[in-house]
């Protein structure tokens, strides 16, 4: 089985991994591993190779899914799953999480707290399913309570953990919108988040409430402990691998996609807004 990371060095794709070695292992298959660094290019390049090497079926960690990979992927000869991305352009079988309304959820929770001035430090739209989708959550939820749209409030910038630092101090800088709760559509964002709110002199939560979406280890232990929704990464590799291999042995191109479920975990940095 060929199987296509875009960085093994991130916890999510880590525990999907194992979850993918758990599942393939036990069914006696031989893993050929890429990682691509989560450029296109590099996709397009190792799925061709992969196909070039006859391997019984392909899982694809996709954090872009455009037309150049639809094109690529729809003249290949074997299964191919697609891990971590839907829309217009996926045309075989595909898991996903159901990032859309995690971030719409937790966004909503933090409005139930009393919060309406809401940041959101995100990520452009390459990566659907992050990028636009969670995105599009924190908008939909606002939209839902007749909270007006402030895109001043909305920080875009890219995955790694510096960028929410960023974002943090651009949402702090201007004074007259400073938010009373910040949205980060995933874990590395907000913990560099949470420090720069912190180095700012502000208290969490009780003068900005942070949350997130995605929990390693690393967030029970934070000071404060982050307020996230959890996807299990592990059964999203087990799951991704289990209908690669149903594929396989059905002889029949599968276009089943799943979405993933999500759970709230709440810690201690998120509060009421009568704290403000």
């Amino acid at each position: 089985i060929g199987v296509i990371l875009p960085r093994i060095d991130l916890g999510t794709f880590a525990n999907m991994f194992s979850g993918v070695m758990e599942v393939l292992t036990a069914n006696n298959y031989n893993i050929l591993f890429s990682n691509t660094g989560g450029l296109a290019s590099e996709d397009i390049r190792y799925l061709n190779l992969l196909n070039e090497k006859r391997v019984d079926g392909i899982l694809f960690f996709a954090t872009g899914y455009i037309k150049e990979h639809q094109e690529v992927i729809s003249k290949l000869r074997m299964p191919v799953a697609i891990v971590g991305q839907s829309g217009k352009f996926v045309n075989r079988q595909a898991i996903f999480l159901d990032s859309f309304a995690a971030a719409k959820a937790m966004v909503n929770y933090l409005i139930s707290l009393g919060h309406t001035r809401i940041g959101c430090i995100a990520v452009d739209d390459y990566d659907e399913n992050i990028g636009l989708q969670r995105k599009q959550g924190y908008i939909a939820a606002l939209k839902e309570h007749n909270i007006p749209i402030d895109y001043d409030l909305i920080v875009i910038d890219d995955f790694e953990y510096d960028s929410g630092k960023r974002g943090a101090e651009a949402l702090l800088s201007n004074k007259a919108k400073i938010p009373t709760a910040i949205f980060c559509i995933t874990d590395r964002l907000a913990v560099s988040a949470s420090a720069a709110v912190l180095q700012a002199g502000y208290k969490i939560p009780d003068d900005i409430s942070i949350a997130c979406i995605d929990d390693p280890p690393l967030l029970s232990f934070t000071y404060p402990p982050l307020t996230t929704m959890r996807f299990d990464y592990l059964e999203m590799g087990r799951r991704a691998s289990k209908m690669l291999i149903d594929g396989i042995d059905s002889g029949v191109e599968q276009k089943e996609q799943v979405a993933m479920p999500y759970t709230l975990e709440v810690r201690q940095s998120t509060g009421g807004i009568y704290l403000h």
